[in-house]
């Protein structure tokens, strides 16, 4: 049992497609109970042994199973720095110079409600900066790059970056779209794409680099569209209480995720902050999307999924 672990959210996601009476759509489960004849689900995977602080660690293993359960997960001995997702598997985080040490003994186990199976035990050994013998400490980069947007509109993003030794920081793009300009002082990425751009511009890195090390963003992309971009704003109310009763004190955010396809959410948007229950999320080409949320408190503790809210984007 996942004692302490966050409710759902109450009330599931709601979205501009779903009226606040009408409730979202739940996951339910995908087998009947079958005690005599059930199959023990299987889970697989190599987790990443080691991370740089300030570099983002994500690891997801693979699991199914035989009979088509619906699979829940769940960790022991999860760092102080990462999150876990019960409804994927999903250990991610970003630890930073007061996380350098090895965490050791973690084991993530998966259940389809009847039987459990786990990883081997692994550790995860967080660095402060490969052979660095001059004592310099490597700069962070983080941010969320605007996905798309339309062709004549002004596109921009800048990274946050820091250093810990102070040490100034300079930036490079790699892959930059033909009709971009970037600024190695600042990072920033900008630039009004025509009619003639319209696409797909992938594999974009922004590197910062204080001299001596450096660290990079994900690869993104952006996509040029030549309809007009849309949003859908999202609501949801905020949890009260845990899966085993006791009141939830130490809520401290949230998570959306979505993507084309249900249940396979391939963009997410962490909100630190407890107190907000509506969003907009912009930027999007015309499509059907599938949303989700989960909240998490301040030890990193992820709830399940919630309901699933659909929209189409014109």
């Amino acid at each position: 049992m996942r004692n302490a672990l966050l409710a759902l959210i109450a009330g599931s996601l709601l979205c501009g497609c779903l009226s606040s009476e009408e409730p979202a759509v739940t996951r339910e489960k995908a087998a009947a109970y079958n005690p005599s004849g059930n199959s023990s689900p299987t889970i697989s995977g190599n987790p990443p042994s080691a991370i740089l602080f300030g570099e983002l660690y994500e690891f997801k293993p693979n699991a199914a199973d035989p009979d088509g359960d619906e699979l829940t997960f769940q960790i022991t001995n999860r760092p102080t720095w990462a999150s876990f997702n019960a409804s994927t598997g999903r250990l991610s985080g970003q630890p930073t110079l007061g996380n350098i040490g090895t965490f050791a003994d973690i084991v993530i186990t998966v259940s389809d409600g009847e039987a459990s199976r786990s990883l081997a035990a692994f550790s995860i050994t967080v660095r402060q900066a490969a052979a660095d013998s001059s004592g310099n400490s490597s700069p962070t980069i983080s941010g969320n790059p605007p996905p798309a947007i339309m062709f004549g509109e002004s596109y921009e993003f800048k990274p946050n970056a820091a250093d810990p030794d102070g040490d100034a920081l300079s930036f490079q793009v790699t892959n930059k779209p033909n009709w971009a300009s970037f600024e190695p002082a600042t990072g920033r990425l900008s630039g009004q794409p025509t009619f003639g751009n319209i696409g797909a511009y992938s594999g974009i890195v922004i590197t910062v680099s204080d001299g001596e090390a450096t660290r990079s963003l994900p690869a993104f992309s952006i996509t040029v569209s030549q309809t007009a971009l849309g949003n859908v704003t999202l609501n949801w109310t905020a949890p009260l209480q845990n899966t085993d009763g006791t009141a939830l004190l130490d809520l401290a955010g949230y998570t959306i995720y979505y993507g084309n396809d249900s249940r396979s959410y391939d963009h997410e948007i962490r909100i630190d902050n407890p107190g907000m229950t509506t969003y907009v999320v912009d930027f999007l080409v015309p499509d059907t999307y599938y949303f989700a949320a989960t909240a998490f408190n301040s030890q990193g503790v992820e709830s399940e999924w919630s309901g699933e809210a659909i929209r189409t984007v014109k």
